[in-house]
């Protein structure tokens, strides 16, 4: 492996890309743009959009495969099961289908010096595996998240299957060139539990692309479109999924519906969504309103928004995660009120860029909110403090440039 030289031509595989909603499209496309800008060529092998809604987006129907250009990279889509929602069954549909019709393109890896495999599902890296087998050309395994271990806890896999799983991941990350995460916590729980050689192992964090997102005047226009103009809006943005604990937001606003100045603003699509929308509905939860914006607006959308609520459930995996979520709003100047433990707490409290509050309890979120609202000096400094941490330690200029070095 010391043999293999500068990875100039890159094959990034991932289900998931750009233009669907979510935190990897976000984040993978800002990674495939920032590696081009440093000379690489990369071509992206994603599947036809389709998520959240499990629908193929229009333009893309009843085609095997379709190769376009996204930020003037190549990028190739190919046919997979469409599938959203709950449904353990159909969702499994849907990532095998995606793997197995990425098996029958392996040959897009000739010519290629590595090939980079968003591991979501894990299954996917059996194509790196087949690559480096076949071709001789190494993989690198990219995971954000504890998959594996989040699903046990969560209860939505079998003891048996949780196995299994962590097995084949387990196999899978050792035969990588690199395994690429995006927490130092994270690091430790491969190198400890799974066995995973600590050299092999390489920091790839989220970052955040500052000339799409920058602090931005009051847009009233936007704040009129969301109906909240003249309020104190206190957003979140983002996948609205379970292991989020997304009632809590609920649960805090009916604490504050006296205050008429307070509105909160949920962003996003998932599976929770509905659910969420219905029972504000049938409680008659009038200060949250459902919208939606693209991530292109989202200088935007912080432009009108008071501060960003980001939530975690009390889960054990909680205290090795780092949300991506929290960094956008910090890069426009918007202070984060958190209700979790883990990294982003501790990134939150150490750069006194927001407030961090316990992990399921609605009074503290409420009080948190009333009390930053009847700041706004308080509200201003936290708003300094964020963008200047981003702009030192998590554009993604940054975040690329040294992960590339580690990989050497």
């Amino acid at each position: 492996m010391s043999k293999i030289p500068k990875f100039q031509d890159w094959l990034i595989v991932t289900q998931y890309y750009h233009p669907e909603i979510g935190a990897p499209q976000i984040r993978l496309r800002a990674f495939a743009k920032e590696l081009t800008s440093l000379g690489r060529r990369v071509t992206i092998l994603t599947g036809m959009p389709n998520y959240p809604e499990g629908v193929i987006h229009e333009g893309y129907h009843g085609k095997l495969s379709v190769t376009d250009k996204v930020d003037d990279i190549e990028v190739k889509r190919i046919w997979l099961y469409p599938a959203g929602g709950k449904k353990p069954f159909m969702r499994l549909l849907n990532y095998l289908s995606f793997t197995f019709h990425a098996l029958c393109h392996l040959g897009l890896v000739r010519g290629k010096h590595i090939v980079f495999i968003e591991a979501q599902p894990i299954t996917l890296a059996l194509y790196g595996l087949l690559a480096h087998w076949i071709f001789k050309v190494p993989y690198i395994y990219n995971t954000p998240d504890l998959q594996v271990e989040i699903a046990a806890e969560r209860g939505w896999m079998g003891s048996i299957f949780v196995r299994a799983a962590a097995l084949m991941e387990t196999f899978l990350m050792r035969r990588a060139y690199s395994v690429s995460t995006v927490t130092p916590a994270f690091i430790e729980h491969f190198v400890n539990v799974r066995g995973i050689p600590r050299e092999q192992m390489s920091f790839l964090p989220n970052g955040v692309d500052l000339e799409q997102l920058h602090p931005l005047p009051y847009d009233a226009q936007c704040a009129e479109r969301m109906g909240v103009t003249g309020k104190k809006v206190l957003t979140y943005a983002g996948t609205h999924a379970d292991y989020q604990g997304l009632d809590l937001i609920l649960d805090a606003a009916k604490r504050l519906k006296d205050r008429s100045d307070i509105v909160f603003l949920m962003v996003g699509k998932g599976p929770e969504r509905q659910r969420l929308i219905d029972r504000a509905r049938i409680e008659g939860i009038s200060n949250v309103l459902f919208k939606d914006s693209p991530f292109e607006e989202r200088s935007s959308l912080m432009s009108i928004t008071y501060a960003f609520i980001a939530v975690l459930r009390n889960i054990p995996v909680a205290q090795k995660m780092r949300l991506s979520k929290i960094f956008p709003p910090l890069a426009c100047g918007v202070p984060v009120i958190y209700a979790g433990v883990g990294e982003s707490a501790e990134i939150i409290l150490n750069n006194d860029c927001g407030i961090v509050v316990p992990p399921e309890d609605p009074a503290s979120l409420a009080d948190a909110v009333c009390r930053l609202v009847d700041a706004p000096g308080r509200r201003d400094a936290l708003s300094l403090a964020g963008r200047k941490l981003v702009e030192r330690e998590f554009s993604w200029h940054t975040i690329v440039s040294d992960w590339l070095r580690q990989l050497k």
